[in-house]
């Protein structure tokens, strides 16, 4: 899942940082392979587990492998480990549509009503293009991963639901939509989805470990994650797709395994033309839908532009256990693929360091650990009366500024957000925006947790603090930065992210 949007002083996120080209007279330069191999390193050393491969051309720069297969085990993670790769499974469905309209099969212009019948008014014309490109409607998902849910009851889910605003008319981005576009997919080509997949992507290019079932033999390849409690969770794959899966939930939308040398096949398939001719890979990397922060969504991937001026072509995905991110630079030749089973977040933005280190920039140190998470009534309340009573929050300023927020998202009430913003959100933050731009943002948050769980807070000591939920899409985590004004506390920045 990609999902981040922010607002004021956003601190919390990751910068792309400024590439530095060595000038005459400097040191002499760090070839780039040992700069990578010593990055990782460090986030190794950190407790990163997982792999990362990273190519230019034809030269393989980084490909390693680090941790425990299995937590607890002495066995490590091997380059042919195999793990899920979560939402980047959306550009498979991408250019499966596209080859199928290389095919005449169908066009992206086609609506639902082309293609299935008893299709509801309102959902009638959403076209192929619309689900690609987040722009249908559809909710962010219907229900969990693991339930094994057939196509047509899926499909029945999905036309009954309700859409979040006109097709065409907005963005948001929808697993749904991605599995209904590989509902469409099988009835174009008359064969299931991953068998399409198999025989005119994957078996063409060698990518021998990348799908959603596999013979018994590679289950000792595949990855393990830990639970909370230390205990082996096992694999996505032995939880979601053995035993009748993948349900329709994630079919086409998330839940492909891969490995680290099958998703490069896959980036030379796409540079090399052997997936899509030129025109329908151009499609891919169009910029359809605006999703703010200078990022805009094609089919299947991300698009923008770094500081130093290269096009990336970029998606990631993951649950609260995996991880995957896929940075790609086509002018350049240049593919960035890990995955891994980290839990923490500075140990799963590394794609971005790892693109500045091959640009010739510098690559940040790994961030320390983040603060313990004050679970909801781990430690004694606040007050009776206050916010942070409410949610069973311990009585600090931090805790209060919180429960406040998460009044205000869990009550649809517009003359109490009006009342937060004036009370809460800082003078400065207020004149540059505007209360109404931050109230949108607040009810954008609502939308975006649909069934939540209240985890708690992680309070960071730069006065940030990060509101946790699980979700039916992950973990989401609402990010706010605090700033004194008069002595209190204010809102200077409001952030949100789900998974990652």
């Amino acid at each position: 899942m990609k999902l981040t949007y922010c607002i004021g002083i956003c601190v919390f996120l990751v910068p792309w940082t400024q590439t530095a080209f060595p000038m005459e007279g400097d040191p002499p330069v760090v070839p780039v392979e040992e700069r990578l191999n010593a990055f990782m390193q460090q986030a190794a050393n950190e407790g990163f587990t997982g792999g990362v491969i990273v190519s230019r051309g034809d030269d393989l720069l980084l490909r390693a492998a680090y941790g425990e297969r299995i937590p607890g085990t002495d066995e490590p993670v091997q380059l042919d480990t195999i793990s899920t790769v979560g939402s980047i499974t959306k550009q498979f469905t991408a250019a499966a549509v596209m080859l199928l309209q290389q095919q005449g099969k169908l066009s992206v212009d086609d609506s639902l009503a082309d293609w299935f019948d008893g299709v509801p008014a309102d959902k009638a014309g959403i076209t192929i293009h619309e689900l690609l490109s987040h722009q249908a409607g559809f909710a962010p998902a219907l229900g969990p991963d693991d339930e094994r849910i057939g196509r047509d009851a899926f499909l029945a889910q999905a036309f009954a639901s309700e859409l979040l605003f006109t097709p065409g008319d907005g963005y948001e981005y929808s697993n749904v939509g991605y599995s209904v576009a590989a509902a469409i997919v099988e009835l174009a080509s008359g064969t299931g989805y991953e068998s399409f997949l198999r025989k005119n992507f994957f078996d063409p290019l060698g990518m021998n470990d990348t799908g959603y079932r596999f013979a018994d033999d590679v289950r000792g390849r595949l990855a393990h994650v830990r639970k909370d409690d230390g205990s082996d969770w096992g694999s996505v794959y032995e939880n979601f797709m053995a035993d009748g899966g993948p349900g329709w939930h994630l079919v086409g939308n998330g839940g492909i395994h891969s490995t680290l040398d099958d998703m490069l096949r896959w980036h030379r398939g796409l540079q090399d033309g052997r997936i899509l001719d030129e025109a329908s890979t151009a499609r891919l990397y169009g910029r359809y839908a605006d999703e703010g922060g200078g990022t805009y969504y094609g089919y299947g991937w991300s698009i923008e532009e770094t500081p130093w001026g290269a096009t990336l072509i970029t998606h990631n995905g993951g649950n609260p256990y995996y991880f995957a991110d896929f940075l790609r630079f086509p002018d350049d030749d240049i593919a960035i693929f890990l995955w891994t089973t980290s839990r923490e977040r500075r140990l799963k933005d590394l794609g971005r360091p790892l693109a500045s280190i091959v640009y010739g920039g510098p690559a940040p140190s790994i961030e320390p650990p983040p603060p313990e998470l004050v679970r909801v009534g781990s430690a004694p309340t606040a007050p009776a009366g206050s916010a942070a009573a409410r949610w069973q929050l311990p009585a600090t300023p931090v805790s209060e500024i919180s429960a406040q927020m998460l009044n205000v998202i869990d009550a649809d009430d517009d003359d109490a957000r009006r009342a937060w913003i004036e009370k809460t959100i800082h003078p400065a933050l207020l004149e540059k925006h505007g209360a109404e731009a931050i109230a949108e943002l607040a009810q954008r948050v609502k939308e975006d947790l649909g069934d939540y769980r209240l985890l708690g807070i992680r309070p960071f000591p730069d006065n940030r603090v990060d509101i946790e939920f699980d979700t039916v899409q992950g973990i989401m985590a609402i990010e706010l930065g605090l700033d004194a004004d008069g002595g209190d506390l204010k809102v200077r920045g409001i952030g949100a992210r789900v998974g990652d």
